[in-house]
């Protein structure tokens, strides 16, 4: 490893945060994490504010959310614009269309300035996405990082983040499910060691998190606090203390089993024990959480006995009855969980950084040819992010107007596309081809036809191919 600043970023729905990774040798590492006005204290909340009658007035993270009933008299309040990404849909506020990738660019410029007021050297970084996240998302991402100053060296899963985060921990193991526990998603995976290899085997996500375990407290605790008026009717300011403090409440109870909620202005002194809180949030925790741990677990053909290890990351995993119901479903000594939870997967993103961690090609990109056999363009195990295969030419076997194109692995049965590329029908025409793995992890398809004018390209992403890497560059 060479002497350095490294840098991940956990970009989520509900928070983001950044994580140092500082490396000089003969001296060792130096970790830290940014947040909330550049402090780990809290990660970023993922919002931003809109003024509706103001040119260029943006508010961004813990402000926003500490008030967000207070500003949406004045501001456009932005959440969960991460799902934007990849999309068509926009928002307009006073005059001004703001997509996916402009509302990305906004909220990593004011991070990336909030943490450059402790570390000027922050301008490259590893970014941790969902295993699912589309082409479109992906590369609106990479853009508006890149806008913003943002050199984005790679892209890792959240779940593989959160694996290298605590891998001297569990290097001995051969199934690990990671269960990330957000403000706004459940996303689950099942991690595979072979020989040092480590493969994603299966994942799995819903729209689930301490977002609405928030609002379900809110609406169960309204009653006592202001038995006179209803959550709807409830003034901005008043809202935002009550949100403010539903959130003060739930971090508390990860320790405590009291907690004692004084909102002044009308309301009343409202005493809630430990049992009454879990009470409210367990059922709903549980249902979703027990559901997807067994989704995940049957696209995967194994059972709690099969799972090794249980990572839990994510700002909603400090939750007592989230670890409760966890410690039901699987035996405790298999469970992992950290005091830094919440910057788990942003420092895993960061040690990937730090070690260069190739992500290698687990199957074949292959074309299927007309004969049923399948030609290899890029190999498994030879193959990694950021590479791309030599030019190959093809020619046409029949005087047809189009050609098809078909990609699988190497058996032929796993199809990753299929596309057409117009042709003029001459037995003589060469069609070119090319395919890179880009740094999201996406292999982009190029196929040429000069008889179709010079400009003529076809282009398609192959997404969701399977990648592994390697144990030892990380333990190294």
């Amino acid at each position: 490893m060479e002497n350095g600043a490294y840098y991940g970023i956990d970009f989520g729905t509900t928070n983001t945060s950044v994580y140092l990774y500082n490396y000089e040798k003969g001296v060792g590492k130096r970790e830290a994490g940014f947040g909330t006005d550049g402090k780990d204290i809290q990660p970023f909340s993922s919002c931003i504010a809109i003024s509706q009658t103001k040119q260029n007035d943006f508010k961004f993270g813990r402000e926003v959310k500490e008030h967000i009933n207070d500003l949406a008299g004045q501001y456009r309040i932005i959440t969960s614009f991460k799902s934007l990404l990849g999309t068509d849909e926009e928002i307009v506020v006073n005059g001004t269309r703001y997509n996916g990738k402009r509302l990305a660019a906004m909220f990593l410029n004011h991070v990336k300035e909030t943490v450059q007021k402790i570390r000027p050297d922050f301008q490259n970084a590893v970014l941790s996405i969902p295993v699912d996240f589309s082409p479109e998302a992906r590369t609106d991402m990479l853009e508006a990082a890149k806008a913003v100053g943002i050199n984005v060296k790679g892209f890792v899963s959240e779940s593989s983040a959160a694996y290298i985060s605590k891998v001297m921990e569990i290097k001995a193991y051969s199934k690990v499910m990671v269960i990330d526990f957000g403000g706004g998603t459940l996303d689950l995976s099942i991690l595979d060691l072979k020989q040092k290899r480590v493969y994603e085997d299966s994942v799995y996500g819903m729209k689930f998190g301490g977002d609405d375990i928030d609002r379900e407290l809110a609406l169960r605790l309204m009653p006592k606090i202001y038995p006179d008026i209803s959550f709807e009717e409830l003034d901005s300011k008043r809202k935002d203390k009550l949100m403010n403090e539903i959130e003060r409440m739930k971090i508390d109870f990860s320790r405590y089993d009291d907690y004692t909620i004084t909102l002044g202005e009308g309301a009343k002194p409202v005493e809630i024990d430990y049992d009454t809180f879990s009470d409210i949030i367990t059922p709903s925790i549980t249902r979703n959480v027990v559901d997807a741990i067994s989704k995940v677990m049957q696209k995967a053909n194994v059972s709690p006995e099969n799972i090794d290890k249980v990572i839990l990351a994510g700002g909603s995993s400090g939750l007592r009855p989230f670890a409760e119901i966890i410690n039901s479903c699987f035996e405790p000594e298999k469970i992992i969980f950290d005091d830094q939870y919440q910057w788990m997967v942003a420092k895993g993103a960061a040690i990937t950084s730090a070690v260069n961690c190739e992500f290698r090609l687990a199957d074949d990109i292959c074309i299927l040819l007309s004969d049923g056999e399948t030609y290899p363009v890029l190999m498994k195990d030879e193959n990694k992010v950021g590479d791309e295969s030599e030019y190959l030419s093809f020619s046409l076997t029949t005087d047809a107007t189009d050609a098809h194109f078909i990609f699988t692995d190497s058996t032929g049965k796993n199809r990753y596309c299929t596309f057409s590329v117009k042709t003029k029908g001459f037995l003589n025409e060469m069609l070119k081809l090319i395919v890179k793995i880009g740094m999201d992890q996406i292999a982009r398809v190029a196929v040429t036809n000069e008889h179709m004018g010079s400009s003529y390209c076809v282009n398609k992403d192959i997404n969701k191919l399977r990648f592994y890497y390697d144990l030892k560059d990380i333990e190294e």
